[in-house]
């Protein structure tokens, strides 16, 4: 049976209480479907599956192919948008009543699409087809958890780490950073390092006479206004918090160990000179920025999620290091995030859709994935099969599986995030651009999203 695959390619960029119903919450109808999920007169079903990363579509389309092997009379389309503009694609299309049958979800579009009643729960689905939950990181599943639905199972998962430059750290004759430390009044150990890897246009490093801030060629650290790959984890290593608890309205970034957290990082650019600045670290362009400059060679190493891995490994001319995070007064603390498969509520195809879900988040299917090295499965024990993957192509990448098994905090999961978000960006490029203090960024933010959070 011929495939087909429709590419799209788009470039560029109600608050309810906890205890509002979720409504259009879809139950198995045998009526309207075979048990094999396609139509009950025989015809092929079409079903669309939207995600956001070209990576990792490689890697999901192998996974179709075998599905649809499995299941001929279903065909699965995928749709692909780059995260810019994914969302608003798909909140379009859910207001249309027209919205792909499965879909990737995250964490904080989860909330406002569950309340809304724009999710499918599928925990009859599971009961019925005796499901195993045990299999997925517990965490990552009570993620997408609301009310005693469950509107999502795991399919993937991933921390923060440092990518550093191998061939940069041996020409300064500095080992690997593996055993950083971090605090916010002197910057610890990854400031001293970050410090020895800066070189202005003389060879001379910050601190030394005659050293020129204002003509640097190589930069140790990148410092930029990013919440999941930089900040947050730096506050929590500091004993803050991000938000009060999930569903809520309030957020914390404005304690004093988030501040001094905060204040310490926008130092390492305007202070010690360790980090580019202007326009290099804000948003929304901050991320691949941070990843240009790196394969460039001019900055030498900086945070970032292993979804970032095939783009900077394949951009870089020199082979990429893995490290953890430094260790902080409180810790070694990473943000911990996994995307869900979600099926839309209102899907003409309801049982063709879960067993679609089923299988993504099969052991089958998460097996091509993991030994693929597309992404780090949401089944633990299939975890070595992406670390063996990445091994194959020189870059050791267990750091990442490490800081998932210490001390982990989630993305803020509340609703209306995506607003209250947009008003931290704005605040905070405020306070990357070094035009106002973190005291004062912090509060106006927080001020903002949590207007922004109880709808205002």
């Amino acid at each position: 049976m011929k495939k087909n695959k429709t590419w799209k390619w788009i470039t560029g960029a109600s608050v309810l209480s906890l205890t509002c119903a979720v409504t259009a919450c879809g139950s198995p109808q045998s009526s309207n479907t075979s048990s094999g999920g396609g139509s009950s007169d025989g015809k092929v079903v079409h079903l669309t599956y939207m995600l956001w990363d070209p990576n990792e579509e490689v890697g999901y389309q192998k996974s179709i192919d075998v599905f649809e092997k499995l299941h001929p009379n279903i065909q699965v389309t995928i749709e692909q948008y780059p995260w810019a503009q994914y969302w608003q694609k798909l909140q379009t299309e859910m207001a249309a009543g027209d919205a792909p049958d499965v879909f990737w979800d995250h964490v904080t579009y989860f909330p406002t699409f569950v309340q809304n009643g724009q999710l499918l729960n599928l925990k009859p689905f599971i009961e019925k087809d005796h499901l195993n939950l045990s299999i997925y990181y517990p965490n990552l599943l009570k993620q997408y958890e609301y009310q005693g639905g469950i509107y999502g199972l795991p399919k993937d998962w991933d921390t923060i780490a440092i990518f550093y430059n191998k061939n940069l750290f041996k020409k300064a004759g500095i080992p690997a950073p593996n055993h950083l430390t971090w605090n916010p009044q002197n910057g610890g150990t990854l400031l001293q390092t970050a410090e020895e890897l800066t070189v202005d246009a003389n060879g001379k490093h910050p601190g030394q006479p005659g050293f020129n801030p204002n003509d640097i060629k190589q930069y140790g650290f990148f410092s930029g206004n990013n919440n999941q790959v930089f900040y947050y984890n730096f506050i929590a290593e500091n004993g803050g918090k991000i938000i009060y608890h999930p569903f809520c309205h309030k957020m914390l970034l404005n304690s004093p160990q988030s501040v001094a957290a905060l204040q310490n990082l926008v130092d390492m650019i305007y202070k010690y000179h360790v980090s580019p600045g202007g326009s290099d670290v804000t948003q929304p362009n901050v991320g691949s920025n941070a990843i240009q400059l790196f394969d460039e060679g001019k900055v030498a190493m900086y945070t970032d999620g292993d979804w970032d891995l095939t783009p900077v490994v394949k951009g870089a001319n020199f082979p990429v290091g893995i490290a953890p995070l430094p260790v902080g007064p409180d810790g070694r603390v990473s943000v911990m995030n996994g995307l869900s498969d979600a099926i839309y509520a209102h899907t003409k195809h309801p049982h063709a859709a879960w067993e679609l879900v089923k299988w993504l988040a099969s052991k089958q299917s998460e097996k091509i994935l993991a030994s693929g090295g597309y992404v780090w499965p949401g089944i633990p024990s299939l975890a070595p099969l992406f670390a063996e993957s990445w091994a194959k192509r020189g870059v050791n990448v267990t750091p990442f599986l490490n800081e998932s098994h210490g001390q982990t905090i989630s993305f803020p999961i509340t609703t209306n995030w995506s607003q209250a978000s947009t008003a931290i960006d704005n605040e905070f490029n405020l306070l990357w651009l070094n035009q106002i203090s973190a005291q004062k960024a912090a509060q106006v933010a927080v001020q903002n999203a949590d207007a922004a959070l109880s709808g205002q």
